[in-house]
């Protein structure tokens, strides 16, 4: 698995991106051009919907720093910009469109002071995505121009924070997937975690950021920070929800049930919505199981946890392959990460 170095401002970023996997370019293309032609297929891929989203993002400083870091990906790559800006939406286009033929998953939770067996918090995230990014799957060390360094793990071709991270004042942050109604031309989530992790200190910040930019919507931000407070932020284009933490402990999966939000949830059959509603059930009750003795050994064991329900997701049972394991020790500034399904691979250690 590639580990990137980046420093400087936005487009030096990905440009640097680019060049180190360039290796992955071929992969990329293929994988681009396959999504692409679902999209199209699907009836997806509406160029009317996707000018909107660029024309928002142009006029928005806050997505500035994404499409900057897009452009020095596509430069690096000799990728076509447009095509890589259609790529990066295609998620978004899926949703608006209701062209959505795969659902995206994973799991996340955050526990910290009383529910952690020495206060110390701890976030984690099981990244349930599609087959072809296991492959380009990278971690990444970012020191921007401007704002706070930080860590975090992404997709080889993705801009902005395009999964989880932490930053050097111990800010973790990840993120979930929810199809939903309440959606539109804002922030997508990797833009909103890259401008977190460079511009907060704490979860406290990253709440009033949030509640002054126009988000997208379609997902979760779960958050958890070196001192212990942790949140849950339900995403909405026009309203939001923000989940505090029940004894010390959060949980996101892939719907929402704020009461902001939880009438937003679209799904595609019922088996899709008892599916994420059971895995976070599973989440909750293996973490309430040993609350107050949680640890970085349980984590790994609720991130391999196979049973009834499956928080480590294997195909073809699964609709999507657990294709990492990232837990955060935010006191520690410490991510250890699982390249692979939790339940057979091993963990590295990266510190920030």
């Amino acid at each position: 698995m590639k580990v990137l170095s980046l420093h400087g401002d936005h487009y030096q970023m990905g440009l640097q991106h680019g060049r180190q996997v360039n290796d992955l370019r071929p992969l990329l293309l293929a994988t681009l051009d396959a999504r692409l032609e679902g999209l199209t297929r699907a009836g997806g891929l509406n160029t009317t919907i996707l000018d909107e989203l660029q024309r928002a993002w142009e006029a928005d400083a806050g997505a500035r720093s994404t499409l900057m870091m897009l452009e020095g990906i596509a430069d690096a790559l000799e990728i076509p910009r447009a095509r890589l800006f259609q790529y990066v939406a295609a998620s978004y286009l899926e949703d608006v469109s209701l062209a959505r033929t795969q659902p995206e998953g994973c799991t996340v939770w955050a526990a910290a002071r009383s529910a952690t067996r020495d206060g110390a918090p701890i976030l984690a995230k099981n990244r349930d995505f599609y087959e072809a990014h296991i492959p380009m799957r990278c971690i990444a060390y970012a020191a921007p121009r401007e704002g706070y360094r930080y860590i975090y793990a992404t997709s080889a071709g993705s801009p902005g924070v395009y999964s989880s991270g932490m930053n050097e004042r111990g800010l973790a942050i990840a993120d979930t997937h929810v199809s939903s109604r309440d959606l539109g031309p804002g922030l997508a989530r990797f833009t909103l975690m890259m401008n977190i992790l460079e511009q907060c200190a704490s979860t406290a910040d990253a709440r009033a950021y949030l509640q002054s930019v126009r988000c997208m919507g379609a997902g979760n931000l779960i958050l958890m920070d070196a001192a212990g407070a942790g949140m849950v932020v339900e995403n909405g284009f026009r309203a939001c929800g923000f989940i505090a933490p029940m004894q010390d402990i959060v949980v996101a999966t892939n719907h929402f049930v704020s009461a902001e939000l939880r009438d937003a949830n679209i799904f595609r059959s019922n088996t899709t919505y008892d599916e994420t509603r059971a895995r976070y059930a599973t989440a909750r009750t293996l973490l309430d199981q040993a609350y107050g003795a949680i640890d970085l050994a349980y984590a790994k064991r609720i991130a391999a946890h196979h049973g009834e329900t499956a928080l480590c997701r294997h195909r073809p049972l699964n609709n999507s392959d657990t294709i990492s394991a990232a837990i955060y020790l935010p006191a520690l500034r410490r991510l250890i990460f699982c390249n692979g399904w939790p339940c057979q691979g091993s963990y590295e250690a990266y510190r920030l």
